[in-house]
């Protein structure tokens, strides 16, 4: 551990700040109006909407403007995170922190920053399955940050303030680049489908030709197997995931093993992938198959093996390009949450049909252009990586004090810690003394645990939470719903306690310790 600059110091976040956790809400409980709820989803995407809730709330659930939250549950690298609140008043859901301190002695935007720092650290230390983690509020404020003087930290928040700046409009103006190459890419597969992409003199013969449909022009159309894949086996099976961009991506595979499927739906080259099953934004997304590797194909995908008349590849242009695209949208029926496009829909699709060595020459301008604007996507997405990296060595410089920002003259950190442990010390004898005199104020089953760290029985902590006896169902069902949410996120430890004779007679609760 590299030395700190003179009047920094090592601290933790549980030193320096409180840690408030959201409440939990059913579906039950949203209204139509009254305050926004907010979700971890509305800390990382603005645009997502709100829930709302109109009902009586603590105090400690309600999140002004300017307010530090940490969202500790989720997907690693997309969820986690530390983020100052910029709305109007709302509550803080379940999951999410809101980091109380001082701010005469910690800056918030400052604390942001350190703790974004330790992401890694936080994430390496949850626990819960690759797709879902989850940081206890005791690893959580364990963590140590380096802590200048407050002066410092708003110079270095203002010095970063200017890198994010500067870095936000670099990404802005890459992910344009971005926009670009897609609509080109765009472009370039209408030009195939309206034929431009053929010389002019070409092009005008085949004016008076009427188009034809896929119907036409395929000698087969086949749905795939709806038998269940593993995860490992002799021989792929592709899904609709496994069709990206127009190509077959050979990530995130299932396989089978069974000699009847493989046989059945066994893929040769230049077989279409069409997807009639997805999103619908998704939906009818095309690929054909190169003979990479044996695989079949799964019943979400439909197969098309064309006749002389077509080339595959053509095919696959004309229905990944802006007029296929708006084909799919129009013909599509939706569910709840997917689209649908059946064999008979897509039989139906009309397209030019020039020569095979018309056809041919397509292909090939179409190629060559896409692996062009292959390269230059490739280059723009490494130029982000890059600039993220440069961004975080500039953020690690500066939270180590290597950015020349210190000031003999600040006050030492050490002073303004030891002033804000000796208020935390304050509050806590305060808290005791007004909850010998007074009910205690409610706490969530998370908090009552969190605050255990040990095996506590259902019994103590019902009354803990403030279920009494005679309690309606009514009152006792948000208990339940906190339990039950707990449990669904891997939070809870259920044990059961046996009597003697090895009978069930009530059972312990604590939460799980990270794996």
């Amino acid at each position: 551990m590299s030395a700190l600059p003179a009047g920094w110091v090592r601290t933790t976040i549980g030193a320096i700040a409180t840690l408030e956790n959201g409440r939990a809400f059913k579906p039950s409980e949203w209204s139509s109006d009254g305050l926004p709820i907010i979700r971890i989803q509305n800390l990382n995407r603005p645009e997502a909407p709100y829930n709302l809730y109109s009902g009586p709330v603590s105090e400690r659930h309600i999140v002004e403007t300017g307010d530090l939250l940490f969202a500790w549950s989720g997907t690693p690298g997309t969820s986690f995170g530390a983020h100052i609140w910029r709305g109007n008043t709302a509550i803080l859901n379940q999951h999410i922190f809101n980091i109380r301190t001082d701010p005469n002695h910690i800056d918030l935007e400052f604390l942001r920053l350190a703790i974004n720092q330790t992401l890694d650290e936080q994430i390496a230390k949850a626990h819960g399955g690759a797709g879902l983690r989850h940081v206890t509020k005791k690893a959580f404020a364990e963590t140590e940050i380096a802590l200048p003087p407050l002066a410092e930290q708003k110079r270095i928040r203002e010095r970063l303030r200017l890198h994010e700046e500067r870095v936000r409009l670099a990404h802005s103006n890459l992910s344009a680049a971005i926009a670009a190459a897609d609509g080109a890419r765009a472009s370039l597969l209408r030009a195939a489908y309206d034929l431009t992409l053929l010389p002019l003199d070409v092009r005008r013969a085949y004016a008076s030709e009427p188009y034809v449909a896929i119907r036409d022009v395929v000698t087969e159309m086949s749905y795939g197997t709806s038998a269940k894949s593993s995860r490992t086996g002799e021989v792929p099976v592709l899904r609709m995931g496994n069709i990206q961009f127009g190509e077959l991506d050979w990530s995130e595979l299932v396989f089978t093993s069974d000699p009847d499927e493989i046989r059945r739906y066994g893929l040769t080259v230049g077989d279409v992938l069409f997807n009639r099953t997805n999103s619908p934004q998704l939906v009818g997304k095309t690929a054909v198959y190169r003979g990479e590797r044996p695989a079949i194909y799964a019943g979400y995908l439909i197969r098309v093996r064309c006749s002389d008349r077509i080339l595959p590849d053509y095919l696959a242009f004309c229905l990944n390009s802006p007029v296929g695209r708006e084909y799919c949208r129009l013909v599509k029926s939706d569910g709840v949450s997917q689209s649908n496009i059946n064999s008979r829909k897509l039989a139906a699709f009309k397209l030019p049909c020039p020569s095979r060595e018309d056809q041919q020459r397509i292909v090939n301008s179409v190629r060559a252009g896409l692996a062009q604007l292959a390269v230059m996507t490739g280059h723009i997405e490494r130029a982000s990586i890059l600039l993220d990296r440069l961004y975080s060595r500039i953020v690690s410089a500066a939270l180590s004090g290597r950015m020349n920002t210190s000031d003999n003259h600040d006050e030492p950190a050490s002073l303004q810690l030891e002033r804000l442990l000796n208020a935390a010390a304050a509050d806590r004898k305060r808290d005791r003394i007004f909850q010998t005199g007074t009910s205690a104020m409610a706490m969530s089953v998370y908090e009552i645990l969190d605050g255990t760290q040990d095996w506590m029985s259902a019994q103590d902590l019902a009354e803990r939470f403030g279920i009494k006896f005679g309690a309606t169902p009514e009152e006792i069902e948000p208990f339940f719903s906190e339990l039950r949410d707990l449990e669904r996120d891997g939070l809870l430890l259920i044990e059961s306690v046996l009597n003697d004779a090895g009978l069930k007679i009530s059972e312990r609760l604590r939460l799980r310790e990270q794996s």
